[in-house]
């Protein structure tokens, strides 16, 4: 049987990710589109086909193209992938029956085998037989209503997007201003009009940040945290998270535990007890 072919329909505000190009095309025949095509034009030239949906920022616009279309073509599945990320947005996707939801940058395995299930599950245009299904449009996540972002918003939203998925990896602030098509020196300008700090100051408290919440959890030691945040050294860790917190990562669970005995310890009122104050 003849491969299916993957329609890559291009709905970013700056530009296609190179790489989620080069994923597919090693695999699959691929037919890149704009978002403004006709796309009832170009499901009809194939038998077997798998939509995916690019985007860097979602908008209102973009995203009601996704929208259509699954309402439209509801025998296509489709496959999203986004830079800017949300819960609200993945909740939306899910909703309107997309298959799968990545966030870029993507994870070639993970893409892979999303497309091959999906090569298993669509069938031959002209074997199957047409039937009409009823998709209630979904409203559109706040997060994209959002005003389109300058140039600069979407370097400093790329590097956000690539440390939280390697917060435990060595980050290096050239390779990732290369990565967002940028320089050393134009990403710090950027972080700090953005966020009022340095690159490095931003890593260090969102390190420091992910630290208190895995803290809590008391099967982890301390030492495990701290490579669990990107830290290798377990002193720098200390300083770092003293400077930040005003304790040392033990002072803080010891403090968390604490809070925890104290919440559980407190007499409870009974229903007739809280009626009657």
């Amino acid at each position: 049987m003849e491969r299916a072919t993957v329609v890559l329909v291009d709905a970013t505000q700056y530009g296609a990710d190179p790489e989620v190009v080069r994923v597919i095309e090693r695999h699959f025949p691929l037919v890149r589109v704009s978002a403004k095509d006709e796309l009832a034009s170009v499901y009809a030239s194939y038998n077997r086909v798998i939509s995916c949906f690019e985007f860097d920022f979602p908008d209102i616009t973009s995203l009601s193209i996704l929208s259509e279309a699954k309402q439209e073509f509801t025998s296509v599945p489709v496959v999203m992938f986004t830079q800017q990320h949300s819960e609200a947005l993945a909740v939306w996707a899910l909703r309107s029956r997309v298959w799968d939801y990545f966030v870029k940058p993507v994870q070639t395995d993970s893409v892979l085998d999303s497309l091959q299930r999906l090569e298993k599950l669509v069938g031959n245009r002209r074997e199957r037989s047409e039937r009409t299904t009823i998709l209630k449009s979904q409203p559109l996540p706040d997060d994209a209503r959002f005003k389109k972002h300058r140039c600069e918003d979407k370097v400093v939203e790329s590097a956000v997007a690539f440390i939280e998925q390697h917060l435990s990896e060595k980050l290096m602030q050239t390779d990732i201003a290369e990565l967002c098509g940028s320089n050393s020196y134009q990403l710090s300008r950027a972080f700090k009009k953005a966020h009022g700090i340095t690159f490095q100051e931003y890593i260090v408290r969102r390190r420091i940040k992910k630290a208190t919440e895995l803290l809590q959890n008391n099967s982890a030691s301390v030492i495990d945290v701290c490579w669990a945040v990107g830290f290798h050294d377990a002193s720098h860790f200390t300083r770092m998270f003293q400077r930040h917190m005003g304790m040392t990562p033990s002072q803080y669970r010891h403090k968390c535990h604490a809070s925890r005995e104290e919440a559980a310890s407190s007499p409870q009122l009974s229903l007739y007890q809280f009626l009657e104050t």
